[in-house]
């Protein structure tokens, strides 16, 4: 399988680490939890669209495009993804018994039924819409019909798909609890902490601990180019209980670096803000909203929204918490399941989710697996609006077939347009550092003097396309 990109991490194993300490699993209880119910083994079915997390494990032919949401229904109306406007979502038929037709109904999208077996979805119009209902249709006439069921929270929702507005993202899957069977393979939701092996005596993956990690921070990617980050809320295991008169938390907004053989989280600071301990709110303490019953939250909001245009990854980190159990209690909630990696994926950092970052480092370069926390995410949630409510109809053909696409091959930026065009190639800190003419058809620009990493190749007929160099 084709990996979107592969990061080294051998250099990364051979520094001192605390992952061979033991974690002990605190549990949370989480909120309108319910069991899902189990699927039909036989008949209409389609995988869910390819999400962006853990990306250096996702296949480059599934093309993951869309956000998972937290629980969050004043901010997320209950969906459980986010879609970008005007960029194709992709379902794929898992049907069993072979069937011979397949017919699919996409509420929001500009195509609304769809008859081959699987399909690319383009949403133009920001809404919350139903996931698609595929019916196929066997050889000996008879027909099966598959929609998402409604019934992963007691009143309902969360199988349901959001397009523009303001979102709160996540990269913890919150359709499914293990304790509940885990039916879903590809789930990863179980809320909670892990503290170290002689419990909060070291204190937490995630927060107050002796091992020397001084911040933990999440990975993000979005595929809506016109977006803003309005804020963040950041989730704990539980309300601070002991802390030093004055204590506070420092979040940043990273830019990485990232290419062929390493990431950079310092790359470039977006923002940062300081949160007083004494502004954590409990769950429900003046309307404080929680993942959890017991847990806690800090909302930031930012004076000014971060504009993302041209940044498709963006790095929160959360640090300034003490480094003795006995006096602070501070503690992320997390997805303490995480996904099962392969051994090939724990080699590779973009696999994971969620670092961290110790004593005497600048960068935040291991992954939590590597302090014994497991391959999960921190419930670290940014807030993300897009810049639009609508794509021009009459850009969907455009959408589907692009009148301007590129790539890369062999350090040569391979460019395939519709018609003559002007290009310009910027780094992603919005410096030009190219310029070329496009013929119809295709074109091969010598891009061997560029530095590998991020680009944004625009083209004059209003194109953009991002590459990995």
């Amino acid at each position: 399988m084709k990996k979107l990109y592969l990061v080294s991490l051998l250099s990364l194993f051979a520094m001192s680490s605390v992952s061979a300490q033991e974690t002990t699993v605190l549990l949370s209880k989480v909120k309108h939890e319910s069991p899902a119910m189990a699927q039909d083994t036989e008949g209409a079915m389609y995988a869910m669209p390819e999400v962006l997390r853990n990306l250096g494990a996702k296949s480059t032919e599934n093309k993951p495009v869309c956000n998972l949401l937290a629980r969050h229904k004043d901010i997320n109306d209950g969906a459980f993804l986010w879609a970008p406007l005007g960029v194709p979502v992709k379902y794929l038929d898992q049907s069993t018994g072979n069937p011979t037709a397949w017919e699919w109904t996409v509420p929001g999208a500009a195509t609304t039924t769809e008859t081959t077996q699987n399909i690319e979805a383009t949403y133009l119009n920001a809404g919350l819409y139903d996931m698609p209902t595929l019916n196929v249709t066997y050889a000996n006439g008879s027909t099966s019909s598959y929609t998402p069921p409604m019934n992963m929270t007691y009143d309902g929702g969360n199988e349901k798909i959001k397009t523009g507005g303001t979102v709160e993202i996540t990269t913890i899957d919150m359709r499914r609890h293990d304790s509940f069977g885990g039916l879903d393979q590809t789930a990863t939701y179980m809320l909670g902490a892990n503290t170290y092996n002689e419990g909060t005596s070291q204190g937490y993956v995630g927060g107050t601990n002796n091992t020397q990690v001084v911040g933990w921070g999440n990975l993000f990617m979005i595929a809506q180019d016109d977006a803003y980050l309005d804020g963040v809320n950041i989730y704990l295991h539980h309300k601070p209980t002991k802390y030093e008169e004055g204590a506070k938390i420092r979040l940043q907004v990273w830019l990485p670096s990232i290419t062929e053989s390493s990431i950079l989280f310092t790359y470039l600071p977006l923002e940062a803000t300081y949160i007083p301990f004494e502004d954590f709110k409990a769950d429900g303490e003046d309307g404080a909203w929680a993942l959890t019953y017991e847990g806690a939250v800090a909302s930031i909001k930012f004076e000014v929204p971060i504009d993302l245009y041209g940044k498709p990854y963006f790095f929160v980190s959360v640090e300034g918490f003490s480094q003795d159990p006995e006096t602070e209690d501070f503690c992320l909630l997390a997805d303490v399941k995480g996904a099962t990696l392969s051994e090939m994926d724990q080699y590779n950092l973009l696999a994971h989710n969620s670092f961290g970052r110790m004593e005497g480092e600048y960068d935040y370069l291991r992954p939590i697996s590597h302090y014994g926390g497991g391959t999960g995410s921190f419930a670290i949630c940014p807030i993300i609006s897009s810049g639009i409510s609508s794509v021009d109809p009459g850009a969907v053909e455009s959408v589907k077939l692009p009148s301007f696409n590129a790539g890369v091959n062999n350090g040569n930026i391979i460019m395939m347009s519709a018609e003559a065009c002007q290009v310009g190639i910027y780094d992603i800190s919005g410096k030009l550092v190219m310029s070329a003419q496009a013929n119809e058809g295709e074109t091969v620009l010598n891009a061997q003097s560029l530095n590998s990493g991020i680009y944004i190749v625009r083209a004059s007929n209003g194109n953009s396309v991002k590459i990995i160099k």
